[in-house]
């Protein structure tokens, strides 16, 4: 009888034993569950703030005022962070600012360079730093994840062919171009222009070309300096729309009949197209709010570990008397 109370016994503390064990096991396995879950969907769910740093090229120029605008509203929309830096065409200054950019951690870089050769040295400081490096407008010597920019030796073309077909009688005669050659894009566009005449209008001449350097005032002393040099000019390709005003001024003064075709599609321009009689006839337009966005879009794009195209050239358009609006 013992013997079996004491095997009863027995029983009894291994029944509550293993009751005892899995009352600990079940909940205990459920809540270790929980407890590893619930930072995963916290993780997941989640969303970390981007942070994207812009240097702009400059804040003087009513083109970068409406890509800053563009990038603002995409900004938004992506629900991004923007630092936004004037470099105000100054490579120090460039540089300081990627700099501190570099320091803030953002998570990619926008830059607009002031130069297209010196910005190398940015972009490899940002290397480093893993934070990747896009360009609009303006290209860098750099290897970028990509770059967004306005067609510019398309746009080039186009100017030489407006001028060809609806400045120039009989598709004969002289012209020059106010170049910009410190921008890469802004060759681009001159080349385009010159090369697109001398293969399709071999009876047009491009007697001069000079550079201005994004200065209205010296592109009208470019102008004044043309006009002495070449009697017979008959029309100036200016690559950007603040060498369109200063040559106007240079032309107007000169009391010239020289005709002006622009690059930009800026306010001023396309109020001088409108005007009677204008001696600036026509404008490569450029498209700044689409250039901002989809370099913002592009910059989210990679930060979020998607592949994006190397080159993205947002293509320009004519504007003349017959759509200025």
């Amino acid at each position: 009888m013992k013997r079996f109370g004491k095997l009863l016994s027995i029983v009894l503390a291994a029944t509550a034993l293993i009751s005892t064990l899995a009352a600990c096991s079940g909940p205990g396995t459920a809540a270790s569950s929980a407890a590893a879950s619930t930072p995963a969907s916290t993780a997941d769910g989640a969303k970390k703030e981007i942070t994207v740093g812009v240097s702009l090229l400059t804040r003087e120029h009513v083109f970068y005022n409406n890509i800053e605008t563009a990038l603002n509203s995409k900004a938004k929309e992506l629900g991004v962070k923007l630092v936004v830096q004037d470099a105000n065409q100054d490579a120090s200054k460039q540089l300081s600012q990627v700099q501190d950019f570099i320091t803030q951690k953002v998570d990619a870089i926008i830059l607009c360079p002031t130069n297209s050769a010196g910005s190398k040295s940015m972009v490899e400081l940002a290397e480093k730093a893993n934070i990747p490096v896009l360009t609009m407008d303006v290209p860098s010597d750099g290897n970028t994840v990509c770059h967004v920019s306005t067609d510019n030796y398309k746009g080039g073309e186009l100017a030489a062919e407006y001028l060809v077909n609806n400045v120039l009688a009989n598709k004969k005669g002289n012209a020059a171009v106010i170049t910009y050659s410190e921008i890469e894009g802004c060759v681009n566009r001159e080349k385009g222009f010159t090369e697109w005449i001398a293969k399709n209008a071999p009876d047009v001449k491009v007697v001069d070309v000079q550079n201005y350097s994004g200065d209205q005032a010296k592109a009208a002393d470019v102008m004044q300096n043309m006009l002495q040099k070449h009697a017979d000019l008959d029309a100036v390709f200016c690559v950007g729309d603040p060498a369109a005003m200063g040559a106007l001024s240079s032309i107007k003064s000169a009391n010239k009949q020289v005709k002006i075709i622009g690059f930009d599609g800026n306010p001023e321009g396309i109020a001088e197209i409108k005007k009677d009689g204008s001696l600036w006839v026509a404008d490569v337009a450029q498209d700044p709010a689409k250039i901002g966005e989809t370099a913002l879009q592009s910059a989210v794009d990679t930060i979020n570990g998607k592949t994006v195209e190397k080159l993205i050239a947002i293509s320009p358009y004519i504007i003349d008397q017959s759509n200025a609006k």
